[in-house]
């Protein structure tokens, strides 16, 4: 089973206090990229949304917009510091630039963390709110990510299974190169008898290096290994595991090369060829994956 890590989610709520919307948008990332938009009433609780969010979310580049307004009246106050700086600010601009200054005073009032909700006004219960609602967008783009990671999963296996399916065919073109090794051998053979003397030596390191060339078992037998285990590590439930495929990729990977390196056989070439077709739309897939 695999999670998308591409996703949204959305969940409103309204109670007598407040009302509450909450969007969620998620997109493939290294790791976990967490932004949010927070109403300025909750700013202070942001750290315990982060956490939540976070812990919930794990990996992706997440962009979390919680829109909270107040149905009741509000006890708030004024932050002083804030409305000296932009009045301050605004009142410079406009002498500079020559501008007409108008109502400065409302216009210091819209501005974010002027008017503040008091910090003791925050009720617990209007909190939790939050939080349900919040629980309930998590609810839907896990939703979201479950079915783009099923569909993902699907096509995943296919390549794995096409992979598999190359790995079979190359065993009746080992015949032929088995053919081909020994011809040459037994060439190399022949020159060496017409010069006269043999090189004991010498003929032990060719051979020994032909048969290391030749030899593509151990290369097979790794590389179905790795399959098997991808697989395996497909269908675990852990919904965290995308860096992990991402591992055991790179080492089919490995294998695949080698073979291509030690074919010595244009059939062979072929096969890898595909095989690395078929790892490299793999790759691409897992880059999305949680």
């Amino acid at each position: 089973m695999l999670y998308s890590m591409t996703g949204f989610g959305r969940a409103e709520r309204e109670t007598p206090m407040q009302r509450i919307s909450v969007e969620i948008r998620s997109v493939n990332s290294k790791g976990l990229d967490l932004r949010i938009k927070l109403s300025p009433t909750y700013q202070s609780r942001e750290i315990d949304a982060r956490k939540y969010l976070g812990a919930a979310l794990l990996r992706g580049k997440i962009d979390v917009n919680i829109l909270v307004e107040h149905t009741q009246r509000q006890e708030h106050t004024i932050n002083r510091t804030a409305f000296e700086h932009y009045y301050q600010n605004l009142q410079e601009i406009a002498v500079y630039h020559g501008i007409e200054q108008g109502d400065i005073f409302y216009t210091v009032t819209r501005l974010p963390g002027v008017v503040v909700q008091q910090e003791d006004s925050i009720a617990e219960e209007d909190w939790a709110a939050v939080l349900e609602v919040v629980n309930h967008a998590i609810e839907a783009i896990e939703a979201y990510r479950v079915e783009e990671g099923q569909a993902m999963c699907t096509d995943i296996l296919s390549h794995i299974q096409q992979i598999e399916q190359l790995l079979d065919q190359i065993d009746p073109h080992e015949e032929g190169r088995v053919e081909k090794i020994r011809t040459r051998l037994m060439s190399s053979l022949e020159q060496l008898q017409v010069q006269g003397k043999i090189d004991e030596n010498r003929l032990e390191q060719e051979l020994l290096y032909y048969l290391d060339k030749f030899d593509l078992n151990e290369e097979k037998v790794r590389l179905r290994q790795h399959c098997h285990y991808f697989i395996e590590e497909l269908n675990k439930a852990a919904p965290k595991k995308g860096k992990k495929l991402t591992f055991i990729l790179q080492e089919m990977g490995r294998e695949i090369n080698t073979l291509g390196a030690k074919a010595n056989s244009t059939g062979i070439q072929h096969l890898v060829i595909q095989m690395k077709n078929e790892a490299d739309k793999i790759k691409e897939q897992l880059a999305n994956v949680l």
